[in-house]
Order: structure tokens, then C-alpha cells, then sequence
């Protein structure tokens, strides 16, 4: 994936490392997989062969997320995945079978996580084709919105503008992610920021 090698180089110039921890093979993802009985599509099995999200050594170092996303390693997207399931339930006061791609579709699988509680997901459900490739979706809570990017790639491409540009950019003396929006205020993916 070229555009998560950009990602990674962008993030040692901001922050001085790379937090991604190595990928996995496919017989890990497989038996990760398994109990979901998620299938993965094709570019988001080749990001977690590329790369496990973080494996920081503590999660509330900010220099560990990319801006304010967490990249989730598999296991504990899958985690991620069955806790906001289990809140849509609560929420809907529903069966399993009854909650559908409005609320929190069976497919739906988070990639990124926030500290204001947004997701990054995947909707291993949609069918996969040249012009799509991954559906995307960004919630708050249970209720999606499309993201409006038509792969990984792009929403990679995405995070290392937004490095790239200063839009975020690490400040090491307040050991935090600053914001300058404006940067980009024109790009259509402004509200991933």
C-alpha cells in the first residue's frame, strides 16, 4: 500500500517514529476473524498484513494516534465492533437480526478510534468493486455516515496531507496533536479532521 508507506514517513517527520505495529498473516487474521464471521475485503486484509494498527506502550501518549485517531489492531477492532453492536441493541431495544445498515450493520467493522468516542469503520458487507473498494463510514456512536472516500488509500492519502500540510501537527514540548483546520477547510474530507 503506497499510501500507507507515505503515511508512516510523514508520521516519523511529525512525530520522529511510526507507531504501526507489524502486520499479521493470514492465518492469525483468519482465526481473529472466525468467531465474527466477517470477511474482510481485500484492501483491508492488505492493511492488517501491512500493518496491526498500534501497539504503543500505553495508550494515552498522544504521539501514539495519527491526529486524534487510534489505528485499532484487529483484535480489538473486533472487540470495538461487538461493543457498539451490543450499544445499538441497548440503545434500539432490539434483536440482533433487526438492526440493519442505518443503525449498526453485522458487517461493520472499526478501523480507527477517537477520544470523542467517533469511529472509522468498514462495512465488510458492502460488495466490493474497482470503483469503491472498502465502504468507509464514520460514526458517533451507533448511526454511520458514508465518509465520502473511495478507499484506504485515499483516507491514507488524506491523513499525510493533513501531516504534510501542518493541519495536524505534534507539538513535543505539550506532548499533544495541535489542529489548524483552516489548512484545509476546502477538502472535501475536512470533517475527518
Amino acid at each position: 500500500m503506497r499510501s500507507l508507506v507515505e503515511l508512516e514517513r510523514a508520521l516519523v517527520t511529525a512525530v520522529g517514529h511510526q507507531s504501526f505495529a507489524p502486520g499479521l498473516d493470514d492465518d492469525r487474521i483468519e482465526e481473529l476473524l472466525r468467531p465474527s464471521g466477517l470477511s474482510l475485503p481485500d484492501e483491508v486484509r492488505d492493511y492488517f498484513r501491512a500493518r496491526d494498527g498500534v501497539r504503543p506502550p500505553t495508550r494515552v501518549q498522544a504521539p501514539w494516534l495519527i491526529g486524534h485517531w487510534l489505528p485499532l489492531p484487529l483484535d480489538e477492532a473486533l472487540r470495538e465492533r461487538d461493543a457498539r453492536r451490543e450499544m445499538a441493541l441497548e440503545e434500539f431495544q432490539a434483536d440482533p437480526d433487526s438492526l440493519d445498515d442505518d443503525v449498526w450493520g453485522a458487517g461493520w467493522l472499526p478501523l480507527f478510534r477517537a477520544g470523542n468516542g467517533y469511529i472509522l469503520a468498514v462495512d465488510c458487507a458492502a460488495p466490493e468493486n474497482a470503483d469503491t473498494r472498502a465502504r468507509l463510514l464514520r460514526m458517533s456512536r451507533v448511526t454511520p455516515v458514508p465518509l465520502g472516500v473511495s478507499s484506504l488509500e485515499e483516507l491514507f492519502d488524506f491523513f499525510t496531507l493533513a501531516l504534510t500540510t501542518g493541519t495536524w501537527r505534534w507539538d513535543d514540548d505539550r506532548r499533544r496533536w495541535l489542529f489548524d483546520r483552516e489548512r484545509l477547510a476546502a477538502n472535501p474530507l475536512i470533517h475527518v479532521l
